[in-house]
This record gives structure tokens, sequence and C-alpha cells, in this order.
């Protein structure tokens, strides 16, 4: 009976690490460890993709000082992870550090991920009625050398320049 207390024990701190490790370096370099993202998802989130997101739930949630209209979430500042447009009752959850990992890790396509960001903002961010998308985010060298602009994070939305959505957070 103790070996077994002591496995579960090992395998829920073994579980614990690869959340923090998946929250500060993100999934793919926490992937890697675990020999990819199929066992990620198997040893970390019990082939969950609400625990995946529910590592989320205790973002700091902040007005942004650029655009009236945009909640801000993230962990740490400069690093939004999700923004909530008011006016458009649209979310834009984060490609690189959660929305592929849906994709990848638990084989979501785009409108069952779409479904279930959707479930999981209003559960965790009580985000009624709104319609969720990923943006990508991207340091640009040229925003910083043509307009002197330092530190900014370029955010394009899941429909690109098809619909010409840029947006400059600082």
């Amino acid at each position: 009976m103790k070996h077994i207390i002591k496995k579960i024990l090992k395998e829920e701190s073994l579980k614990q690490n690869l959340k923090q490790q998946v929250k500060e370096f993100g999934f793919k370099d926490t992937a890697e460890i675990v020999s990819g993202a199929e066992n990620l998802v198997k040893l970390g989130f019990n082939n969950d993709p609400m625990e995946f997101l529910h590592m989320f739930n205790d973002m700091d949630v902040v007005q942004s000082k650029s655009e009236k209209d945009w909640t801000l979430f993230r962990f740490e500042k400069g690093n939004n992870l999700m923004i909530y447009d008011r006016k458009n009752e649209y979310v834009y959850i984060d490609y690189s550090d959660i929305w592929s990992f849906l994709e990848v890790g638990f084989g979501l396509n785009y409108s069952e991920t779409q479904e279930l960001t959707t479930r999981w903002v209003d559960e965790a961010y009580n985000l009624r009625g709104v319609t969720t998308f990923h943006c990508g985010r991207s340091r640009s060298n040229t925003v910083d050398e043509a307009y002197n602009l330092r530190g900014v994070t370029t955010l394009v939305d899941a429909f690109g320049d098809r619909q010409g959505w840029v947006r400059y957070i600082i």
C-alpha cells in the first residue's frame, strides 16, 4: 500500500512540475523533455484540454492603456496571453502558448478549439457571449526600426491580413 501511495504522489509531483514548465517555458520546450506533445498531454494533463486551459485561470486582468475597449490577460507585463475586445465581444487568445497546444497536443481542429476556449473564458473569467480567435505574437524588428517603437508586440488575429486587423500593444 505504501508503494502505491508513493507512486501516486510521485506522479502528481511530476504532473505539477510539467505544468509549471509549460507555464514558464511554453509547451514546445516542455514537450521536448518528455518526447513529444502527445506524451505531455498524457503526463501533464490526463488527456484533458480543459485541465490545460485551467492553468491560465489566474492571469492578471488589466485595462489596456492604449486601447480603451481592451482588457489584457497576462502573467507578466508585456506578455499578453489574451485580449478581450469589449466593443466587438472578441477574445483573442495567444496562438503560440495556448491555441496551438490545443491543436497539436490534443488534436483539436479550429472549431473544436474555438468552442472549448469560448467555454473556458466563460467559466474562468465570466466572459459570456464572446467569440474566441487565435492571434499570433511576434517581436518585430521592422516596427522597431521604422517607427522607433521599442518593446512593442504586434498581434495578428486568425484572419490575418484579410481583415487587416493588426494592433500594437505597449
